[in-house]
């Protein structure tokens, strides 16, 4: 679809979709920022009543992935929501682009942090998932490679598909690892119940599902972009598992 067509599909969205897809990037934005505050208040008081627990090792991780999601998600949400506001934005396609890749490496490291909290809170030193850990930190460094060459073309409209499957087959890869993991986590689990465990994976898979046809179809077919709604709600069913499961 070349540029004039998306910018008529852009331009006719009604002012109201606009107002309401700004009004959830920001309510989603300050929910994270909120549960970041209050996993890391809770992790400082964790470590200050008991030193290291597995409620410790919940919090603490859980606030360097909202952290992550957040600051990630930010460089790409906030130019969008000045673009719903005000109906464009000077160099918009720049600010997206790099936004789009900045929160593509962030979300990518999320899982990284995900599979360690998961062992840290369950395994003892001589069971941690080492070797699942291993792969999705080399799938995390190869994904994290291919994002930034200069064939993607973060700053362009211009549909690569190819790229993008290129680009998003280590991830999903690493999201079907980070799956097994967690299972395995389930099966060693004395700390928590595994329905913990399980709304965290049903997230996880729901969430890749809604993400992956974005971003390989996202640019030839604008409207999945809507699909980011749904994902973008699987990680607030996350972080809020993370945050507020009962101790």
């Amino acid at each position: 679809m070349d540029n004039i067509s998306e910018k008529k599909i852009e331009n006719a969205k009604p002012l109201g979709a606009r107002l309401g897809e700004a009004g959830f990037c920001i309510c989603y934005l300050v929910f994270v920022l909120i549960v970041a505050i209050f996993m890391h208040n809770k992790e400082v008081s964790l470590f200050a009543e008991s030193g290291p627990s597995p409620d410790y090792y919940r919090y603490g991780f859980g606030f360097l992935m909202a952290a992550l999601l957040g600051g990630g998600d930010a460089f790409h949400l906030i130019p969008r929501i000045i673009v719903n506001i005000r109906g464009d934005m000077w160099k918009k396609q720049t600010f997206l682009g790099a936004g789009n890749l900045i929160s593509s490496i962030t979300m990518t490291l999320f899982y990284n942090i995900l599979i360690a909290m998961g062992d840290s809170m369950e395994y003892s030193p001589t069971e941690y998932n080492y070797e699942i850990e291993k792969a999705i930190l080399v799938l995390t460094t190869a994904r994290i490679i291919l994002l930034l060459f200069p064939q993607n073309k973060w700053y362009s409209e211009e549909p690569v598909r190819k790229w993008a499957i290129i680009r998003n087959v280590p991830f999903a890869i690493i999201g079907l690892l980070t799956l097994v993991g967690l299972f395995n986590v389930i099966s060693h689990a004395n700390n928590y119940p595994a329905a913990f465990y399980v709304n965290i994976m049903i997230a996880v898979l729901l969430s890749f599902a809604f993400y992956l046809p974005v971003a390989i179809l996202g640019k030839e077919k604008p409207k999945l972009g809507m699909l980011m709604i749904p994902k973008t709600m699987c990680y607030i069913w996350m972080m809020a598992v993370i945050a507020f499961w009962p101790m």
